[in-house]
């Protein structure tokens, strides 16, 4: 595809870049939820209408949807959105449009907060016992500018991120780093933008953070202390508060989904211990 530039002389426009027209225009509507799982995608023929290009770049853009496992293209029948089971998730530009997109979409939220409950007092726990004094530093910089934040956590409008929320995820992304696995660190960078949307919208609707300060402050102190267990809990009740916050769950809800955690964490039939081991020492909750 030709296109005048500045300077009046013609330049060629790969089929794959304004294919990225169709891509981004169909990820944003599935992500907000527009499109479901089930549903068609327009035709071809009406998408090379609707945006001006040819069809070649229209199936480059729909062929980049399908190798991510978000739409499957079946000939005959054209495209559809795949079930969220077989979208590649931790692909970078998968989680960045989540991030971008998803804000309006509760399934995808509530996907986000499932996986963190789950996974981060786990983290936690870990960090606990492997955290250096660089990693602990970490954590209480990004504490301290929570702390002095904790007024500015409600951003201007709805694409804004407050300084709170900033220090909020460097906070998070502080205690996987501080498990010195590189898979957990290398997962926190991949899904920064998921995380991001759950801390951003959760704060965004807390009426205030001094309660969130405190268990952050708790959760900081367990590490510190090096006891895995408090740690473990500690996180299970951050993101107690996370969850109710973004209006998924109920306290009572909250009470259960802990109690789900905990029982999926604990050992299994077979004898397999799920949940850390103790760290020696013990701190009330």
């Amino acid at each position: 595809m030709d296109s005048a530039s500045a300077t009046g002389r013609k330049t060629t426009v790969g089929r794959s870049e304004v294919g990225n027209l169709v891509t981004h225009h169909l990820a944003k509507q599935v992500f907000a939820g527009e499109l479901k799982p089930g549903d068609q995608i327009p035709p071809e023929i009406e998408l090379v209408t609707q945006f001006g290009i040819s069809r070649a770049s229209v199936r480059s853009g729909l062929q980049t949807l399908a190798t991510l496992g978000i739409i499957a293209r079946q000939a005959g029948r054209g495209s559809v959105v795949q079930e969220y089971r077989e979208w590649n998730f931790l692909d970078p530009t998968v989680t960045e449009w989540m991030g971008t997109f998803a804000a309006p979409n509760p399934d995808f939220l509530s996907e986000i907060f499932e996986f963190r409950i789950t996974i981060e007092p786990v983290i936690s726990a870990i960090a606990a016992r492997r955290a250096n004094a660089r990693d602990l530093l970490a954590m209480e910089e990004a504490f301290e500018m929570m702390a002095r934040h904790q007024d500015r956590g409600h951003a201007r409008d709805g694409t804004e991120i407050s300084p709170f929320t900033e220090a909020d995820i460097a906070f998070h992304t502080a205690i996987y780093r501080a498990t010195h696995n590189l898979v957990w660190a290398q997962l926190a960078h991949i899904l920064s933008p998921s995380i991001l949307l759950v801390i951003r919208i959760s704060n965004e609707t807390a009426d205030e953070l001094r309660d969130s300060l405190g268990r952050h402050r708790h959760l900081m102190e367990c590490i510190r202390m090096r006891d895995a267990d408090a740690a473990f809990d500690a996180a299970l009740h951050v993101m107690n508060r996370t969850g109710y916050d973004l209006g998924l769950t109920t306290s009572r809800d909250n009470d259960e989904i802990l109690a789900r955690v905990r029982a999926r964490l604990t050992p299994d039939a077979s004898g397999t211990e799920l949940r850390p081991e103790p760290s020696g020492s013990k701190a009330g909750s």
